[in-house]
């Protein structure tokens, strides 16, 4: 058996044969609780769509030989890959990747893309021109490589709840698979008093940073995890996952569509929200501070 054919078999069949099955079912996306580690909460997600999985205790993910290898513990791919040979009774999956963004793709082709750690010198290169901390921006996020048209794309690959990826590049913003929020544990199988709520993936490494560098506006009290919109309008699905936690902080834009999202988590959460956007009243938005980027009307303001 090589790579490709182990690529075809279901992940979520596996599982099964390996005696774990899923905790709850929200369509694509099968959730168990962790085969890698013990946990009371089911945080380890499987997509049968993508047939990819991604555990949010350990901020990690992956395909199925990534998963057999941890499970079984095995030296090698090759030792992997005969044991995962050696599993009768798999079903062999028959959906395919894809891939979605700003811009449309033809019907008739899917692009092929691979996943590996953060160490394309142009895409840190990128990671440093919006001030992110490298050693942050290598923890928390992948690079993805992309072949459409018979080129290569390279973009940094920020995971979401459901298995698809953010992706950003000097020349590119967009998603691939299903657009979705990002839940990170501050500490793994365990669940905060607070959660931190952003707005994007850049907003929450560029608060990392500042944390990092002990600026004082970003101080939190006590530890909180973290929960990213990946965009204002997966503001509703937010609800479910914010109802277990004492205290929520938004940091959000400074602009109408921020402002709007922090305003209906008040009116359902009440006294739990805290509105965190005075820390960086003057900037847009958090990335914006850290890079000391004013707006015009700010900047203006200032001159006078």
């Amino acid at each position: 058996m090589n790579i490709s054919q182990a690529h075809e078999i279901s992940i979520i069949s596996f599982l099964e044969k390996e005696g774990f099955r899923p905790c709850r079912i929200y369509g694509d996306n099968y959730w168990y609780r962790s085969p890698l580690r013990e946990e009371k909460i089911a945080s380890f997600k499987v997509n049968r769509d993508i047939n990819r999985w991604y555990d949010y205790g350990m901020s990690e993910g992956g395909d199925i030989v990534e998963l057999a290898k941890r499970l079984r513990g095995l030296p090698t791919v090759s030792a992997t890959l005969e044991y995962l040979e050696g599993k009768s009774g798999c079903v062999v999956r028959s959906a395919i990747p894809y891939a979605t963004s700003s811009k449309a793709q033809p019907s008739h082709e899917q692009p092929t893309f691979t996943l590996h750690p953060l160490k394309n010198k142009s895409l840190l290169s990128y990671l440093c021109s919006r001030q992110i901390d490298e050693s942050i921006g290598c923890t928390y996020c992948q690079e993805i490589h992309q072949k459409q048209k018979g080129k290569w794309y390279f973009s940094v690959a920020f995971g979401n709840h459901s298995g698809g990826y953010e992706l950003r590049n000097p020349y590119f913003k967009g998603c691939m698979g299903s657009k979705d929020l990002s839940i990170i544990a501050y500490s793994p199988g365990e669940i905060q008093e607070g959660c931190l709520v952003f707005e994007g993936f850049m907003d929450f490494l560029s608060f990392l940073t500042l944390v990092k560098r002990q600026d004082y506006l970003f101080r939190m009290e006590s530890p909180c995890d973290y929960l990213i919109l990946n965009s204002v309008c997966n503001q509703k699905k937010v609800y479910q996952y914010l109802e277990r936690y004492r205290h929520i902080h938004c940091f959000l834009d400074n602009d109408a569509a921020g402002k709007e999202a922090t305003e209906s988590l008040h009116k359902l959460f009440e006294y739990r929200v805290t509105d965190e956007s005075f820390r960086y009243a003057d900037y847009k938005d958090i990335n914006d501070y850290l890079m000391n980027k004013k707006t015009e009307q700010q900047d203006v303001a200032q001159k006078q």
